[in-house]
């Protein structure tokens, strides 16, 4: 018999490893974007967090999903800035 909560613990700590690497690279990228990308970007992040807050809003999403959602949609607008009105 396998030990199943240290095998999940496992796997629960190399996704924390897989999403900070993709945090890095995707901040790098955020980085070097020209000012006229920055505002594609900045529109892209707003339609598609706008329609990922409907989609879990009306899923069965644990809390703890729907907050580490938000919290991490607050650290790409502080990286990316807010797109113009």
């Amino acid at each position: 018999m396998t030990n199943e909560p240290a095998r999940l613990a496992q796997q629960i700590d190399e996704l924390q490893g897989s999403m900070l690497a993709m945090e890095c690279f995707v901040n790098s990228l955020a980085g070097a974007l020209s000012p006229d990308a920055r505002q594609v970007v900045q529109a892209l992040h707003a339609t598609e967090t706008a329609a990922f807050r409907s989609a879990l809003r009306n899923s069965t999403a644990p809390q703890a999903t729907v907050d580490a959602f938000e919290r991490d949609v607050g650290r790409a607008v502080t990286i990316l800035g807010q797109p113009a009105e």
